[in-house]
């Protein structure tokens, strides 16, 4: 088994925070974001700057209230979910 220095550890997770950045259509919070540029290194950083320049590629950041997870009860017609589970009812008395 191989030790990973320090180095190259550094530079995978940049390697990894920079393809999540770059990933269309990803929405992210500030703090995430912020948590993502800072993991990348100095030439990655460079990297995301001009890909940003060059393309309309843009990072969309979610604002805190704007966007929420669907959580609790979803019902579609007759069906009702719950947690992402369906959930049957037996109504009948």
């Amino acid at each position: 088994m191989t030790k990973q220095t320090s180095q190259e550890y550094r530079e995978e997770l940049s390697a990894k925070s920079l393809a999540h950045l770059r990933m269309k259509n990803v929405y992210l919070t500030k703090k995430r974001k912020a948590e993502l540029i800072g993991n990348l290194t100095l030439d990655d950083k460079l990297l995301l700057g001009a890909i940003l320049n060059d393309t309309d590629h843009q990072i969309q950041v979610m604002e805190e209230s704007g966007i929420e997870e669907l959580d609790g009860e979803l019902s579609f017609g007759n069906k009702t979910f719950e947690d992402g589970v369906e959930v049957f009812t037996n109504n009948k008395y």
